[in-house]
């Protein structure tokens, strides 16, 4: 019995050993195309984030030596990420000085929360006809915590949950390609919807929109729904246009585009 129990025990710490990470053993190698890919996603992924919170300000130089010795990677990695960003219309790559933070024209961001308000409506109408009830419920929690957001004037809260609410209900409705052109769009407006949302009121008038609209998806009311979807675009933009009205700094020369206007994208 003693034997057998050492045995067991012997087992037990193979099992153990084999699967917690020994730091004196050599890891094995990750093949390098495969070790290059995912190190270009997550440099890719760390700087979006660092633009999509307002780290990296609109307008501003993505620095090269700064990023990479923040993120620790070499620059390469640094510059196919920008590259990547740029194909996702986050930055804006100038011949021989740089990437920089993009930063929309007016009109151009008018027409993009156009598209999105019409991707987000069609979305909202097919997901009021096949909405489950652990998805409702879902729904109905992320206005009610948004409402706790408002009340303890927790902005950066609210953002968050904004996002996520819209995220959802594209993600739960049963169409994957508006799924995808729906978050390519909007991952531009995310860097200027802040400015929009910053007064409380603004936040409170966004969210009796979202109550509305889930409401409609409750109910199964796919032409509401759309109806409803339709309404909060229309009045976000709005919101959007209001608060360029009020605070809209001149962009850097390099970046200005004189025939519209340039859209400082920090908060809106």
């Amino acid at each position: 019995m003693i034997v057998s129990a050492m045995a067991i025990d012997c087992k037990q710490s193979v099992r153990a050993h084999s699967t917690a990470p020994d730091p004196d053993r050599e890891a094995i190698p990750t093949p390098p195309e495969t070790a290059g890919v995912a190190l270009a996603a997550r440099v890719q992924a760390a700087i979006e984030a660092l633009i999509l919170d307002g780290s990296i300000a609109p307008g501003e130089r993505l620095n090269e030596i700064a990023l990479a010795r923040r993120l620790g990677v070499s620059r390469g990695p640094v510059r196919e990420a920008a590259r990547a960003l740029e194909r996702s219309g986050l930055v804006t790559v100038i011949m021989n000085r740089g990437a920089f933070v993009r930063m929309l024209a007016v009109d151009e961001a008018i027409d993009t929360y156009e598209l999105a308000t019409l991707l987000f409506a069609q979305a909202g109408r097919q997901l009021a006809m096949a909405a489950g009830a652990a998805q409702a419920l879902e729904l109905a929690g992320l206005v009610d915590e948004m409402d706790r957001a408002i009340a303890a004037v927790d902005r950066e809260r609210f953002f968050e949950l904004n996002t996520l609410l819209h995220r959802r209900i594209v993600e739960m409705a049963p169409n994957r390609r508006i799924e995808a052109a729906y978050l390519e769009q909007t991952k531009a407006l995310r860097l200027f919807r802040r400015r929009s949302l910053e007064p409380v009121a603004n936040m409170a008038a966004s969210n009796a929109e979202h109550r509305r609209l889930v409401e409609a998806i409750l109910a199964g009311d796919g032409e509401q729904a759309r109806a409803r979807a339709e309404e909060h675009g229309r009045a976000g933009r709005g919101r959007f246009l209001a608060a360029i009205a009020y605070r809209n700094p001149a962009p850097p020369p390099a970046l200005a585009e004189p025939e519209h206007g340039g859209v400082d994208q920090r908060t809106g």
